[in-house]
């Protein structure tokens, strides 16, 4: 009996201690996972980090650069934060949306950009570069004549950012894209809001210019 009781404790040891065993090496085995992939993700952010540098570097250079040089500064710039946007390891990106948006509208592209500018939007709401995001969005949509379009996005700026220093442009923006619709007394309409709403403003000069116009053409009340 007591012989039997040794036998069956030994084999309940020689269990436990391989359950033992396999529990270690199964943690041990995550852990060094994690510290891998810890260690990958900063070298990531680091390589990103040094992209968007050199990006934010080429930008900057095309802003000041003359005409035949700047397009090639934003060519650089977008290829660099496209290929940073393409890291999946990298949350958080709206800088580089931004930028990268922003890069396609002074080159042009602009139904590209609104896709970008759109894609901010859509997953950072109400951030701090949110209303120059929805203004070159609005403009993007505008160049490309989708004017409804342009006008939901400048409706949108007014809406979220009323006293903001970009307002004036959505105002301005709305009645432009009225007039291009050839609603003229909806945009005269929009130009006179303009006027009374922000009466400091420089965009007030251009809506009475505009306003004037539409007069003189027979347009306007």
């Amino acid at each position: 009996m007591k012989r039997d009781w040794k036998q069956r404790w030994f084999k309940l040891l020689k269990i436990d201690r391989k359950k033992f065993f396999f529990f270690v090496l199964l943690g041990a085995g995550i852990i060094t996972f994690f510290l891998i992939l810890s260690l990958f993700s900063y070298r990531i952010k680091q390589k990103a980090q040094a992209d968007f540098e050199l990006a934010t570097s080429h930008y900057r250079k095309a802003q000041n650069s003359q005409e035949e040089k700047r397009r090639e500064e934003y060519e650089e710039a977008k290829s660099l934060y496209d290929d940073i946007l393409g890291r999946f390891l990298l949350r958080d990106k709206k800088k580089v949306l931004f930028y990268l948006g922003s890069s396609l509208y002074y080159l042009e592209e602009y139904r590209e950009a609104a896709r970008i500018f759109q894609r901010f939007v859509d997953r950072y709401g109400r951030d701090y570069f949110s209303p120059w995001v929805e203004i070159r969005l609005a403009a993007s949509y505008e160049e490309i004549g989708e004017f409804q379009k342009a006008i939901k996005v400048y409706q949108l700026t007014l809406r979220e950012h009323p006293e903001g220093a970009l307002a004036p442009q959505g105002n301005l923006g709305i009645a432009r894209c009225r007039e291009l619709q050839a609603k003229w007394q909806e945009a005269q309409k929009a130009y006179q809001e303009l006027i009374s709403r922000y009466p400091l403003s420089p965009e007030k000069e251009i809506a009475e210019a505009r306003i004037q116009w539409i007069k003189v053409k027979g347009q306007g009340s």
